[in-house]
This record gives structure tokens, C-alpha cells and sequence, in this order.
């Protein structure tokens, strides 16, 4: 009789080990969003370039590159590309944001986290 307690106590031990972890999916990303080609980047309390001119029917791409630190310690700001005429991006800490600009114009725009001390332009030929 406790020979079989012995076998089921391992059984039951072994039964119990290993896994443990979340396979929901992969872990969120880390680091910044690489910056397109005549991108701007988004970062703490800047956009770089603060202004760019472009053609008519052209699109710009913003990536955030607010975080700093690792995995671990990894931290990172909200921000925002709002413009004056009310079209705004979502407010995020990483990822990317494009617009595409029809009409001729300057279309002034600035982080709704840091307001007009985070502004940048985009002048449209």
C-alpha cells in the first residue's frame, strides 16, 4: 500500500511541474519604431524634423521613439500628433502614425500630452 503513495505522490509532483506560463502570445514589443524615410520621428518633448515641406498628395509618417531603458526597465511617454484642423493621432507610446495631405497649406500640429511646447509643422506645396 505505500508503495502505491510513493507512486502516485510522484505522478502527482512531476504532474505539477513545468509550464506555468502565459501562452496567451508573444510579449509586447520593445524599444522604438524605426523611422521611415522622410519620416519625422516622434520623441520626449520633440518631433524631429519640427518642420518639413512636401508636394500635394503626399503622405508623412511619424514613428514614436519615446522609450528608454530594456525590457525590464523599460519606459516610455504618450504622446500625439494633433493638428491645428482637429485630425489628430491616437495618443500612444510606440507605433506609428500617417497622414496624407490633399491641399496646399501649413498644417501646424503639436502633442496634446506636452501642448504647444511639443509643435512641428508640415508646410504643403
Amino acid at each position: 500500500m505505500r508503495k502505491h503513495w510513493y507512486i502516485g505522490f510522484a505522478v502527482m509532483t512531476l504532474a505539477s511541474c513545468g509550464g506555468g506560463g502565459d501562452s496567451s502570445g508573444p510579449p509586447p514589443p520593445v524599444g522604438n519604431t524605426p523611422v521611415p524615410e522622410g519620416g519625422i520621428t516622434v520623441r520626449n518633448n520633440s518631433y524631429s524634423p519640427t518642420a518639413k515641406t512636401i508636394a500635394a498628395g503626399t503622405s508623412v509618417e511619424w514613428a514614436w521613439n519615446s522609450c528608454t531603458g530594456g525590457y525590464d526597465g523599460e519606459s516610455c511617454i504618450a504622446h500625439s500628433v494633433t493638428f491645428d484642423d482637429g485630425v489628430t493621432s491616437p495618443i500612444q507610446e510606440r507605433g506609428t502614425y500617417t497622414r496624407t495631405f490633399a491641399t496646399a497649406g501649413t498644417y501646424e500640429y503639436q502633442c496634446l500630452t506636452h501642448g504647444a511646447a511639443m509643435s512641428g509643422a508640415v508646410n504643403v506645396q
